[in-house]
């Protein structure tokens, strides 16, 4: 199995996570994206596979590029087997059943690892020798546009960091379109390396 790109977990899914589940988690992306099969490395995949440029997330990308791409990767989770599982408490899909049948559903997963869309780059702390900065960057824009958020961490890697609403109470307003176009521009803006 290979490894988990943990910053792409932490931004994008916490994007889709919190838009898809209505907040009940606040952890740092397994909700979406801690998906065995995930790529930390932009590595081509077997002949025929989606090239990594078609599934590049770019910093700062819009809640549309990132449901386009898990869009078509989740299409593919169910081109082989693992059903969409009927939407519960705002939760729903190939996701929920995978979930539900982690061993049933891990084959299909495994054939699909080459369309998991990746992280950008700048968001990933084994590329990007400034990430810690950054991260307080984006933490420190967010708070002044008035959305109360803090550093998480999980885990022992340095790695699994990400930048999260203080309480579920804060996390309708982190999710909101504006708490989202907020949080968008401050990654673009504490991300861009000058």
């Amino acid at each position: 199995m290979r490894t988990t790109n943990v910053k792409m977990i932490g931004l994008v899914g916490l994007l889709l996570s919190l838009a898809a589940c209505g907040g009940d988690s606040l952890g740092s992306g397994p909700e979406v994206a801690a998906i065995p099969g995930a790529t930390t490395s932009a590595s081509a995949g077997p002949a025929g596979s989606t090239s990594n440029a078609d599934r590049q997330l770019p910093l700062g990308a819009s809640k549309q590029e990132i449901d386009r791409l898990y869009g078509a990767y989740y299409a593919c989770w169910t081109q082989h087997g693992v059903p969409s599982a009927p939407a519960k408490d705002g939760n729903g899909g190939p996701l929920l059943s995978y979930k539900m049948d982690e061993k049933k559903y891990q084959p299909a997963v495994d054939a699909c690892a080459d369309k998991e869309p990746l992280g950008a780059p700048e968001l990933d702390p084994h590329q990007n020798p400034n990430f810690a900065d950054d991260l307080r960057e984006k933490l420190q824009c967010v708070r002044e546009h008035g959305l109360s958020m803090e550093i998480r961490q999980g885990g022992t890697d340095n790695a699994d960091i990400w930048v999260a609403p203080e309480t579920k109470a804060n996390l309708e307003k982190a999710n909101s379109d504006a708490g989202m176009e907020i949080q968008r521009q401050c990654e673009i803006s504490a991300f861009t390396q000058r």
